[in-house]
């Protein structure tokens, strides 16, 4: 055997180092690049099963007094920014009135604006998604404020609820729109 030659790894014949499939079987030579790639993919799941283990530790490791003081600062820090939340008060009749005259103004006055609005439910989401609430003034309106519920505690609120009772509710409004109407996140349903 020469040095430019090799031994095929399936029927033993002498073929050139550079053949990729054997001449003589027609089988295919393995190449490097499998047991690499192995390797790589070995390496990297005992890395990681090593590595997941020592966040665990640290984790528990830590003392409860620490993990009761991170609790409590940020409980603190959540009633801080509720308490720094200003509502605004106003009825959908208002905002829909507002939104009927200028558009462009009720972008400008109530998006990203944390509102107590006050309407009529109209439409229930059969999903628990959202609740609609209406203007007062208006039995024939076709849009209103597309309230989005989190979680819940608001939803089993709204359960209890029928389509035409007047309701208070705090949120952020989320978008404002001709076509649409209001879009707003309900923090709280009073």
């Amino acid at each position: 055997m020469s040095q430019e030659t090799k031994i095929c790894k399936h029927c033993q014949s002498e073929i050139p180092k550079k053949a990729k499939v054997c001449p003589q079987c027609r089988k295919k030579q393995g190449g490097k690049l499998k047991w690499i790639v192995i390797a790589v993919v070995v390496i990297a799941i005992i890395g990681a099963a090593a590595g997941g283990g020592d966040d665990d530790s640290k984790q528990s490791s830590e003392p409860s007094t620490e993990k009761q003081a991170s609790a409590k600062t940020k409980t603190e820090k959540k009633e801080a920014k509720e308490e720094e939340i200003s509502y605004t008060p106003y009825s959908v009749s208002q905002m829909m009135n507002d939104l009927d005259d200028n558009a462009l103004n009720a972008e400008n006055t109530y998006n990203g604006q944390y509102v107590e609005i006050t309407g009529i439910l109209g439409n229930i989401d059969s999903g628990g998604k959202y609740i609609s609430l209406m203007p007062e003034d208006n039995e024939y309106a076709i849009i209103g404020v597309q309230c989005y519920i989190k979680g819940d505690e608001q939803k089993s609120q709204v359960a209890a609820m029928s389509k035409g009772d007047t309701i208070t509710l705090r949120g952020k409004v989320k978008s404002v729109g001709e076509v649409l109407g209001y879009s707003l996140d309900i923090d709280e349903i009073l």
